[in-house]
Protein backbone atom coordinates (compact mmCIF):
# COMPACT_ATOMS: atom_id res chain seq x y z
CA UNK A 1 0.00 0.00 0.00
CA UNK A 2 2.66 2.58 0.83
CA UNK A 3 5.08 1.32 -1.65
CA UNK A 4 5.25 2.25 -5.06
CA UNK A 5 6.84 0.70 -8.52
CA UNK A 6 10.11 2.47 -9.47
CA UNK A 7 10.14 3.99 -13.12
CA UNK A 8 11.90 1.01 -14.26
CA UNK A 9 9.28 -1.33 -13.03
CA UNK A 10 6.86 0.87 -14.78
CA UNK A 11 8.17 0.78 -18.04
CA UNK A 12 9.05 -2.44 -18.00
CA UNK A 13 5.47 -3.53 -17.36
CA UNK A 14 5.08 -1.56 -20.51
CA UNK A 15 7.33 -3.07 -22.80
CA UNK A 16 5.25 -6.60 -21.74
CA UNK A 17 2.13 -5.14 -22.45
CA UNK A 18 2.71 -3.93 -25.90
CA UNK A 19 4.96 -7.01 -26.54
CA UNK A 20 2.01 -9.52 -24.91
CA UNK A 21 -0.92 -7.81 -25.58
CA UNK A 22 -0.59 -4.65 -28.26
CA UNK A 23 1.63 -6.16 -31.15
CA UNK A 24 0.71 -9.43 -31.71
CA UNK A 25 -2.96 -8.39 -32.40
CA UNK A 26 -1.74 -5.26 -35.06
CA UNK A 27 -1.93 -6.30 -38.42
CA UNK A 28 -0.91 -3.57 -40.35
CA UNK A 29 2.93 -4.36 -40.98
CA UNK A 30 3.87 -0.30 -40.61
CA UNK A 31 1.86 -0.40 -37.02
CA UNK A 32 4.02 -3.25 -36.10
CA UNK A 33 7.48 -1.84 -37.00
CA UNK A 34 6.12 1.44 -35.04
CA UNK A 35 5.29 -0.87 -32.30
CA UNK A 36 8.55 -2.39 -32.45
CA UNK A 37 10.31 0.89 -32.43
CA UNK A 38 8.49 2.11 -29.50
CA UNK A 39 9.66 -0.70 -27.12
CA UNK A 40 13.09 0.28 -28.55
CA UNK A 41 12.67 3.95 -27.29
CA UNK A 42 11.18 2.56 -23.90
CA UNK A 43 14.51 0.50 -23.21
CA UNK A 44 16.64 2.80 -24.29
CA UNK A 45 14.94 5.18 -21.48
CA UNK A 46 14.93 2.21 -18.78
CA UNK A 47 18.99 2.31 -19.43
CA UNK A 48 19.32 6.18 -18.76
CA UNK A 49 17.07 6.86 -16.44
CA UNK A 50 19.69 5.53 -13.57
CA UNK A 51 22.29 7.75 -14.88
CA UNK A 52 21.02 10.66 -16.34
CA UNK A 53 20.70 12.95 -13.27
CA UNK A 54 24.30 12.32 -12.40
CA UNK A 55 25.41 12.45 -16.23
CA UNK A 56 23.90 16.00 -16.35
CA UNK A 57 25.73 16.93 -13.25
CA UNK A 58 29.09 15.56 -14.70
CA UNK A 59 29.02 17.43 -17.98
CA UNK A 60 27.42 20.66 -16.17
CA UNK A 61 30.15 20.57 -14.39
CA UNK A 62 32.98 20.00 -17.37
CA UNK A 63 31.65 22.16 -19.31
CA UNK A 64 31.61 25.15 -16.78
CA UNK A 65 35.59 24.10 -16.58
CA UNK A 66 36.09 24.13 -20.83
CA UNK A 67 34.58 27.86 -20.75
CA UNK A 68 37.58 28.51 -17.92
CA UNK A 69 40.52 26.94 -19.82
CA UNK A 70 39.15 28.16 -23.42
CA UNK A 71 39.35 31.12 -21.87
CA UNK A 72 42.80 31.33 -20.18
CA UNK A 73 44.22 29.52 -22.97
CA UNK A 74 43.28 32.70 -25.35
CA UNK A 75 45.35 35.11 -23.01
CA UNK A 76 46.38 37.58 -25.36
CA UNK A 77 43.95 36.88 -27.93
CA UNK A 78 42.71 39.83 -29.41
CA UNK A 79 39.65 40.09 -31.25
CA UNK A 80 35.80 40.23 -31.12
CA UNK A 81 35.63 36.47 -31.06
CA UNK A 82 38.40 36.01 -28.74
CA UNK A 83 36.52 38.62 -26.23
CA UNK A 84 32.95 36.55 -26.57
CA UNK A 85 34.76 33.44 -25.15
CA UNK A 86 36.22 35.43 -22.43
CA UNK A 87 32.73 36.94 -22.00
CA UNK A 88 30.85 33.30 -21.79
CA UNK A 89 33.46 32.29 -19.67
CA UNK A 90 32.67 35.38 -17.59
CA UNK A 91 29.75 34.78 -17.11
CA UNK A 92 28.82 30.83 -17.42
CA UNK A 93 32.09 29.05 -16.89
CA UNK A 94 31.72 31.30 -13.36
CA UNK A 95 28.78 29.12 -12.27
CA UNK A 96 29.43 27.09 -9.08
CA UNK A 97 29.86 23.24 -9.59
CA UNK A 98 26.52 21.33 -9.13
CA UNK A 99 26.81 18.16 -6.54
CA UNK A 100 26.49 14.97 -7.71
CA UNK A 101 23.08 13.05 -7.50
CA UNK A 102 22.73 10.55 -4.87
CA UNK A 103 22.42 6.92 -5.59
CA UNK A 104 18.59 6.91 -5.50
CA UNK A 105 18.91 2.50 -4.88
CA UNK A 106 19.47 3.18 -1.51
CA UNK A 107 17.16 6.03 -1.18
CA UNK A 108 14.21 3.61 -3.34
CA UNK A 109 14.88 0.87 -0.57
CA UNK A 110 15.13 3.55 2.64
CA UNK A 111 11.71 4.34 1.15
CA UNK A 112 10.28 1.47 0.45
CA UNK A 113 11.32 0.00 4.03
CA UNK A 114 9.79 3.32 5.86
CA UNK A 115 6.24 2.58 3.47
CA UNK A 116 5.75 -0.48 5.42
CA UNK A 117 6.96 0.39 8.72
CA UNK A 118 3.94 3.04 7.85
CA UNK A 119 1.65 0.78 6.67
CA UNK A 120 2.00 -1.70 10.01
CA UNK A 121 1.90 1.08 12.04
CA UNK A 122 -1.55 1.89 10.54
CA UNK A 123 -2.20 -1.49 11.62
CA UNK A 124 -1.26 -1.30 14.89
CA UNK A 125 -3.25 1.90 15.53
CA UNK A 126 -6.58 -0.15 14.61
CA UNK A 127 -5.78 -2.57 17.15
CA UNK A 128 -4.82 0.42 19.33
CA UNK A 129 -8.24 2.44 18.76
CA UNK A 130 -10.18 -0.54 19.25
CA UNK A 131 -8.96 -1.30 22.47
CA UNK A 132 -10.38 2.64 23.31
CA UNK A 133 -6.96 4.08 23.48
CA UNK A 134 -7.39 7.67 22.94
CA UNK A 135 -3.92 8.16 21.99
CA UNK A 136 -4.17 6.15 19.21
CA UNK A 137 -6.21 9.10 17.09
CA UNK A 138 -3.80 11.31 17.70
CA UNK A 139 -1.21 9.04 15.97
CA UNK A 140 -3.23 8.30 13.50
CA UNK A 141 -3.75 12.30 12.72
CA UNK A 142 -0.25 12.58 12.06
CA UNK A 143 -0.31 9.65 9.60
CA UNK A 144 -2.96 10.95 8.09
CA UNK A 145 -0.98 14.52 8.01
CA UNK A 146 1.65 13.16 5.87
CA UNK A 147 -0.31 11.07 3.68
CA UNK A 148 -3.28 13.37 2.53
CA UNK A 149 -0.61 15.79 0.58
CA UNK A 150 1.57 12.56 -0.86
CA UNK A 151 -1.63 11.35 -1.88
CA UNK A 152 -2.58 14.51 -3.40
CA UNK A 153 0.64 14.73 -5.41
CA UNK A 154 -0.17 11.28 -6.66
CA UNK A 155 -3.46 12.37 -8.04
CA UNK A 156 -1.78 15.14 -9.45
CA UNK A 157 0.84 13.28 -11.31
CA UNK A 158 -1.16 10.48 -12.28
CA UNK A 159 -4.04 12.70 -13.63
CA UNK A 160 -4.34 12.50 -17.43
CA UNK A 161 -6.65 14.65 -19.15
CA UNK A 162 -9.90 14.03 -17.51
CA UNK A 163 -9.04 11.33 -15.22
CA UNK A 164 -6.35 8.87 -14.08
CA UNK A 165 -4.74 7.03 -16.73
CA UNK A 166 -6.63 3.70 -17.37
CA UNK A 167 -9.51 4.30 -15.27
CA UNK A 168 -12.50 5.19 -17.36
Amino acid sequence: MMTKPMVDDLLEGLLIALENEIIPFISSPKAQSTGLMMQSIIQEIRQILPVFDTHIAIEHNQMTQVLRDMSATLDGVTGAEADRIRDRAKSLGTRADVLVPADQIPIRESHRELGFALQDNMTDLDVLQRAGETKADAALQILRTHLMPRLVHDVETLTVGAGVAGRG
